[in-house]
């Protein structure tokens, strides 16, 4: 028979191994959710290493090689609809799974393409894909699993760990260079410039295995899981990360707002899309909606992968672009780790104002530098190449600390659990739709109206994301995914909804 003393020894021990499974567990999501960034970043970065040599070996047209770059925003579009089907009807889990397997098929497919236009582009629309399942699974798993005081950190992870991803592909890209030579060299084979833009797409194929297997070891969603009546597996997720009163807590707080929901008629009959016009749901939509989109209209996608070949037009050598390609990946690094420590901290809104504002003035500074090459009053070269850079650096690590983290937050903060995957999958198509825009017509307009006219205009965007911010969202940290919701249920009834 144990003593008091024993007892109490056995009773610690099995708090503290409690404790250690809990911190284990979201070591795990926050390491699958790492991978997943991992992975999108290296498919939008490593295009900008790939180009040059593609357009050394391939033949393409200039519309064909912008069609190459901008494919992947294509392939998010459909993606998106996928992915959030996948999602909602599934599980977030089956959509993390669904990703590794694209991406395992499209590198393939591209490597192979052997100049073939129309392979080189389904492959890079598979990429799109994958991106999308990413970009609609990651925060969405994050945001429905993590703690209130955490959730602004681990979607941050997965952005910092994206953003790993971006560095990694420039430092691939300047490795290729330095072993098989430059794209522009006349001296270097045509095999070797083939192998090149091949072995930098292949390295963009090693995260997906580790992602298919990382979701064996984690949970299903809790707010997924009792959205279909699983209430035990709800708590059971719950517990695996949080104490047994924060998970009936949040449970409590989950039939509090389906009991709510009910009571104003929103049963889920009719359309899918019906209760889109409530104010409840309408309002954080709008917001979100509007975020995505100004966060794509900044340029962000089509600046970094058009990086190498902006830096040369602005007058650097290949060497030196890559170079500088490096300063920008690691500017969006190393202010991804800062907006990692102040989310939690100063809060989504105040990150997302610092951010716009800065990426305004950097594209300015950068499309001022491009402006005096154009008219003359300043010869392309190493100093307009490095204004150039400098100015794309302040961009770059500005939308880090930004809109880089608190975009991916709001998708999956602002919309209530009803309508999160479907609205989430609307603002993917809407902020994948105008990156494809830009990154279609980004070479023929800067061709048509110079550098700078697609900076100053990339620039205003940015101006009018601030003011978004400034005026109308809401901050959320510290709250909640129930207390979010419950505010704007609160404001449709003060509105007699």
């Amino acid at each position: 028979m144990k003593t008091d003393t024993e007892n109490l020894f056995f009773d610690i021990m099995a708090a503290m191994s409690e404790n250690v499974s809990k911190r284990n567990y979201n070591r795990r999501l926050f390491a699958l959710c790492g991978l997943a960034g991992l992975m999108y970043g290296i498919d939008v970065g490593l295009i900008a290493a790939a180009l040059p040599y593609i357009k050394a070996t391939c033949s393409f047209t200039e519309a064909q090689l912008s069609g190459i770059v901008a494919a992947v925003l294509l392939g998010c579009v459909p993606g998106t609809f996928f992915a959030s089907l996948t999602a909602e009807r599934f599980g977030r889990l089956a959509a993390f799974r669904v990703t590794a397997a694209v991406f395992a098929v499209a590198v393939p497919l591209i490597c192979f393409s052997d100049g073939n236009f129309c392979l080189m582009f389904s492959g890079r629309i598979l990429q799109g894909v994958g991106c999308a399942f990413v970009g609609i699974a990651a925060p969405l798993y994050m945001a429905e699993c993590a703690g209130a005081g955490e959730r602004g950190r681990g979607t941050g992870m997965m952005q910092l760990v994206l953003t790993v991803g971006l560095v990694l592909a420039a430092l691939v890209g300047m490795a290729v260079v330095g072993i098989l030579g430059p794209a522009e060299d006349p001296d270097v084979p045509l095999a070797a410039k083939n192998l090149a833009w091949r072995s930098i797409f292949y390295f963009s194929a090693a995260p997906a295995a580790l992602l298919y297997a990382g979701t064996f070891f984690l949970r299903e969603s809790p707010r997924w899981l009792f959205s279909r009546g699983r209430i035990e597996e709800a708590r059971l997720s719950l517990l695996a990360n949080s104490e047994p009163a924060a998970a009936d807590a949040v449970l409590a707080q989950l039939r509090d707002n389906a009991e709510s929901e009910r009571s104003c008629g929103g049963d889920g009959a009719g359309s899918p899309f019906a209760t889109f016009m409530r104010r409840r749901y309408a309002v954080p939509f709008a917001l979100a909606f509007a975020v995505a989109c100004f966060n794509q209209g900044t340029g962000i996608n089509s600046l970094l992968n058009y990086s190498v070949v902006m830096f040369q037009k602005a007058g650097l050598s290949g060497a030196a672009a890559n170079v500088a390609d490096i300063a920008v990946k690691t500017a969006n690094l190393a202010m991804t780790v800062v907006a990692l420590f102040f989310v939690d901290r100063r809060g989504r809104r105040f990150l997302l104002s610092v951010g716009t504002l800065g990426a305004a003035a950097g594209l300015v500074f950068a499309g001022a530098f491009f402006f005096a090459v154009e008219r003359g009053l300043l010869a392309a070269g190493a100093t307009a190449g490095i204004a150039v850079a400098a100015g794309v650096v302040l961009y770059v690590g500005s939308f880090a600390v930004g809109p880089g983290v608190c975009a991916w937050l709001a998708l999956s903060e602002l919309m209530p659990l009803r309508i999160r995957a479907r609205g989430m999958m609307l603002a993917g198509f809407g902020s994948m739709f105008v990156s494809y825009l830009i990154a279609q017509a980004f070479l023929p307009w800067s061709r048509a109206f110079g550098e700078s006219s697609v900076f100053f205009t990339l620039s205003g965007i940015a101006a009018l994301y601030f003011l978004t911010v400034r005026l109308a969202l809401p901050e959320t940290k510290g709250r909640s995914l129930e207390e979010i919701e419950r505010s704007f249920a609160e404001g449709e009834k003060e509105n007699g909804e």
